[in-house]
């Protein structure tokens, strides 16, 4: 009957791998539905920001660039030197590190072993590594007697919409193994206690110590690090006292002492990140404290955002009633096997933060609410029944306890179906992907990209050219600046502020600030053209489509009082699917929206509002029409493939971000246009001087 039901266990343990896996790769006929957008060159392009990272780092091993502990060049330009520094602790410039970036090397080498793609790589084995955490899950459980909670733990864990879009297909990222890594762990820890054999336990406590250092050098948090190694040295106080043998001490050790390189720096870190995430304490660094009246970037990021009960919960299932039965049932798992399970402890913790910080934390939460699923199941019919004597043959309650969880496990299925319908895409589509291509073939090799943060990574793989900031730097006062030089109408003091920056970087505005300059008047002095310099290093102005969507903050941004700390969206509103249905008449949103060009009224479900002009630009003319004193300002651009209309509040018709960008109206003193891809690109070069 064991036999039996090993078997059958392996079998619903490859039922809820397939589902995973499934509902991953169907992303590959949507994918392949709109392969213009999404491949380039036959290759997908990578699905989320971060992805653009460890693909390019994974490059730069392959071309022999990546030498740890040297200096990062893609990055932060121009403070990607070892003079761009506030003090011998805060450091501007970035390094090549091996810890945290093994993704990148294991992808590199397997690229090489294989004459495989990186992006082909990506493809296929990040389905299949972000499934893995259902293993050990269900391993773990089925070793604590709850088989059927390691398996509805791991199938929510896989199917969990916050899990599914951090693993989604083409997204190269810690994610996919970031669960996987502690709870395989925390089950070697397991093991190492529930054996008695010295062999074994000696066997289990090198492979545990062994994947501590890969889960570190996968992740670089030696934080989680940390909390692993001390809820094993708390169990062993729990179990030992300090009756403690020279072979206790040698396990210890052996798990320990590999741990040194880095796991020293692990309470500092702890202790910061509780302050910060549980009780909203924040340590700020020299350079933070320096920089705190330039606005925060922060706010616009929406991973940060808090969400609500229930948004937590509808972010791991799609039930709300068995979401919070499973939090219950977790809460119970911890309750009565606390001895067995407290390796896990920290990552419930990590899981519950969802509720009261970022929404991240919700991947974490997902494998827990599983596992209290199947542990209330576990509880009812194995301790509540009996006490019902409803089942006097022991044999005929198994039948029936496998058959109902079972049936649990499909019902779950269907509830986490909808998942099917999240489909993953590119970050940076082909058109743009292949304007990036354009930048590393006609651009010197030692140009700078001045641009927005978000595509920053993107563009230091396929441009190969370092870029300002990225998704990894974007809290600094250069993200300030470069919103402010799109927001301003004026192009000369947009030429001073790309000088400023080009020339002085991080250090530079460190060393005015702590002259006494408050930040106001360090703009108003940039403003001036006080720092003025010869540009040496070829700049480029690279406008892309994605910013239409993030100009609101943007401009917010720029525009930032430092008086009142706030500054004022602007927004940009491209309406999609318009058609010109007579010559002064255009229909939007299929039908939601209308613009009537004779009488100067725009018609939505909000009502009406005014035109304050209307322009119409094409590559050979320019068309202006007034219409009211007040209101909103229309643009129809026509490209390459069509034509785009724009909704613009008058305070945003004058940024450079509008005439640079969008109508294409530059100062040819202080730029250069290079390439007029609209909408998906348009490229411009920065003079070097301007005198």
């Amino acid at each position: 009957m064991k036999r039996v039901e090993c078997l059958y266990f392996c079998f619903l343990l490859l039922v809820v791998i397939s589902f995973g896996l499934y509902i991953r790769f169907d992303d590959i006929k949507f994918w392949n539905s709109n392969r213009e957008l999404f491949f380039y060159k036959n290759s997908p392009i990578y699905s989320e920001y971060d992805s653009y990272y460890f693909a390019r780092l994974a490059l730069d091993i392959k071309e022999g660039k990546f030498k740890p502990g040297s200096i990062d060049h893609y990055r932060v330009f121009p403070d990607n030197s070892s003079q761009a520094k506030l003090d011998e602790k805060d450091k501007f410039y970035i390094k090549y590190t091996v810890s945290g970036n093994l993704i990148s090397i294991i992808w590199a080498y397997l690229s090489n072993w294989f004459n495989i793609s990186l992006e082909k790589l990506t493809w296929y084995l990040v389905p299949l590594l972000a499934i893995l955490v259902a293993i050990p899950l269900f391993i773990y459980l089925k070793n604590l007697d709850y088989p059927y909670a390691g398996l509805t733990g791991g199938l929510i864990a896989i199917s969990a919409p916050m899990y599914i879009s951090r693993t989604d297909l083409m997204r190269l990222d810690h994610d996919i193994l970031n669960l996987a890594f502690p709870i395989f762990i925390a089950y070697t820890f397991y093991k190492f206690f529930k054996i008695s054999d010295r062999i074994k336990k000696y066997t289990w406590i090198i492979i545990g110590s062994l994947f501590l250092i890969l889960y570190q050098l996968w992740y670089g948090h030696p934080n989680l690090n940390f909390v692993l190694l001390f809820m094993f040295l708390f169990r062993y106080f729990w179990d030992k006292r300090l009756k403690w043998t020279k072979e206790d001490l040698i396990y210890v050790i052996l798990l320990i002492l590999p741990q040194i390189w880095y796991v020293y720096i692990g309470p500092v870190h702890l202790y910061k990140q509780v302050k910060t995430l549980v009780f909203n304490i924040k340590s700020p660094t020299a350079a933070e404290i320096l920089f705190k009246d330039f606005p925060n970037i922060f706010m616009s990021i929406s991973e940060l955002q808090k969400l609500k009960f229930e948004e937590v919960i509808g972010s791991v299932i799609f039930s709300y009633p068995l979401g919070i039965l499973g939090l219950i049932g977790a809460f119970f798992l911890f309750l009565f096997n606390l001895r067995n399970t407290i390796f896990l402890l920290p990552f419930f913790v990590i899981g519950l933060l969802s509720f009261f910080s970022g929404a991240r934390f919700a991947m974490y939460l997902a494998p827990f609410i599983g596992i209290g699923i199947g542990y209330l199941i576990y509880l009812f019919f194995n301790k509540i029944m009996p006490y019902l004597t409803l089942f006097k043959e022991t044999e005929k309650q198994k039948v029936i306890i496998h058959f109902i969880e079972t049936l649990f496990l499909i019902l779950i299925m269907w509830i986490q179906k909808p998942v099917l319908g999240f489909n993953s895409y590119p970050k940076v589509f082909s058109p743009l992907v292949k304007d990036m291509d354009y930048i590393k073939i006609h651009t010197p090799e030692n140009s700078a990209i001045w641009t927005w943060w978000d595509y920053g990574y993107a563009f230091q793989l396929y441009s190969r050219r370092t870029t300002f900031h990225d998704g990894g730097s974007q809290g600094s006062p250069k993200t300030y600046f470069i919103a402010r030089s799109f927001t301003i109408p004026d192009p000369r003091e947009a030429w001073y502020i790309t000088s400023f920056i080009s020339n002085f970087g991080l250090t530079g505005i460190a060393e005015k600030l702590k002259k006494g300059i408050s930040a106001k008047e360090l703009v108003e002095m940039v403003k001036e053209g006080k720092y003025a310099k010869e540009i040496k290093t070829p700049v480029y102005w690279v406008f892309t489509m994605d910013l239409f969507g993030k100009f609101a903050w943007i401009h917010y941004f720029g525009s930032y009082n430092f008086d009142t700390k706030e500054g004022k969206f602007g927004r940009i509103i491209a309406p999609a699917q318009c058609k010109i249905l007579t010559e002064n008449f255009i229909e939007c949103d299929n039908g939601r929206l209308s613009i009537d060009l004779n009488s100067g009224i725009i018609t939505d479900s909000n009502g009406i509002s005014t035109i304050n002009y209307f322009y119409f630009k094409t590559q050979e003319k320019f068309i202006q029409k007034k219409f009211f004193e007040k209101g909103y300002i229309i643009e129809v651009v026509r490209g390459k493939e069509g034509g785009q209309v724009f909704i613009i509040d008058p305070d945003v018709f004058k940024t450079l971000f509008n005439q640079m960008y969008i109508l294409r109206n530059y100062d040819p003193k202080y730029f250069e246009l290079i390439l007029d891809d609209f909408p998906y690109m348009v490229i411009y070069k920065v003079k070097e001087k301007i005198w």
